[in-house]
């Protein structure tokens, strides 16, 4: 059964890099999730209201957790291991829904800082396209990487990073599909903010 958990303001849930293992659903108070901007590399918070839930990609694609989950006042939440929760999103429709928002606005915001990057005047929009690809890539954020390569290959197939995106996006399919999202051993990614070599 899902079980109520008490957190005192500032005491933190989560942290970057756990094992996830539980789905939470706040029901009072307030928490925010912080993660790393690829961009500026600065914090970035998003705010979860009560009714809301929170931890459920990493723990449903069973990687672990990709920002600090941290309680801003008195909280209570919900915690739900991923069978309790899967047995309760099949009976509420709503659920699923709002599972699928989430992910619709985490997707959205990759795309928004991919498309911010590109428009940087210092870099060329193709290189920091790789860049980000790259980045996702080391850190084993497999799908978003995907995601990134494809669009790199899509908007730029003869572009001077095209062979390696082509390889990148060969071993980030083969991550996925023999790891999934968040596994596996550590990604050695070359070019990372560097020019290619002659050749490459």
């Amino acid at each position: 059964m899902p079980k109520p958990l008490q957190y005192r303001s500032g005491s933190l849930i989560y942290f970057h890099g756990d094992p996830a293992e539980r789905i939470f659903i706040l029901q009072n108070g307030k928490v925010n999730l912080v993660y790393q901007d690829i961009e500026s590399g600065n914090d970035i918070q998003d705010s979860v209201q009560p009714g809301e839930f929170f931890g459920v990609k990493s723990a449903l694609g069973r990687y672990p957790r990709e920002e600090n989950a941290i309680a801003m006042s008195d909280t209570t939440v919900m915690a739900f291991t991923v069978p309790e929760f899967e047995a309760v999103a099949m009976a509420n429709s709503r659920i699923i829904m709002k599972m699928l928002k989430v992910f619709s606005n985490q997707m959205r915001r990759v795309h928004k800082q991919v498309s911010k990057l590109m428009s940087k005047e210092e870099e060329p929009p193709a290189d920091s396209l790789f860049n980000v690809g790259n980045f996702y890539l080391k850190n084993k954020r497999f799908s978003h990487a995907r995601y990134v390569f494809n669009s790199y290959l899509t908007f730029h197939p003869s572009g001077k990073y095209a062979v390696q995106a082509t390889k990148n996006l060969e071993i980030t399919e083969n991550a996925l599909a023999r790891y999934g999202e968040g596994k596996g051993p550590g990604m050695a990614i070359k070019n990372i903010n560097t020019k290619p070599q002659a050749g490459a």
